[in-house]
C-alpha cells in the first residue's frame, strides 16, 4: 500500500471527526451538564466521547484499507470515506441510544 494514501485516508477520517465534535461539543456538554452529577463527571465522559470519535473511524479505515486494495487511488480514498462515516455513525449511535435514556419525554396530555 502507498503510504501518502494510507495518510490521506487518515487525514480524511480524522477531518471528518473533527468536523463531526465541532458540531456537537457544544450541545454535548449541556447535555453532560444536566445528566452528570458534577462537573469533573461531564468533562471526562466529554473527553471520552472525543476519544471514541476520532479512534472509531480510523479503525474502520485502518481496517478496510488493510483487506481492500483498488486499482485507482480515488477508489480507496472512497472506500475511507465510506468507512469513517461508518465509524462515526456507529459511534454516533451508540451514544444517542445512551444518552438518549436520560431525556425525558413529555407526557400528552389526554386526547
Amino acid at each position: 500500500m502507498n503510504a501518502y494514501l494510507l495518510l490521506a485516508e487518515l487525514t480524511i477520517s480524522i477531518v471528518l471527526s473533527l468536523a463531526v465534535l465541532a458540531a456537537l461539543s457544544s450541545p454535548l456538554v449541556n447535555m453532560l451538564r444536566l445528566t452528570c452529577p458534577n462537573e469533573q463527571a461531564a468533562a471526562f465522559w466529554l473527553a471520552y466521547t472525543r476519544v471514541m470519535l476520532t479512534i472509531t473511524p480510523l479503525l474502520f479505515v485502518l481496517v478496510v484499507s488493510a483487506f481492500a486494495s483498488f486499482a485507482t487511488p480515488f477508489s480507496d480514498i472512497r472506500l475511507a470515506v465510506i468507512a469513517a462515516l461508518g465509524g462515526l455513525l456507529l459511534g454516533l449511535r451508540i451514544i444517542g441510544k445512551r444518552m438518549g435514556g436520560f431525556v425525558a419525554t413529555p407526557e400528552r396530555k389526554g386526547s
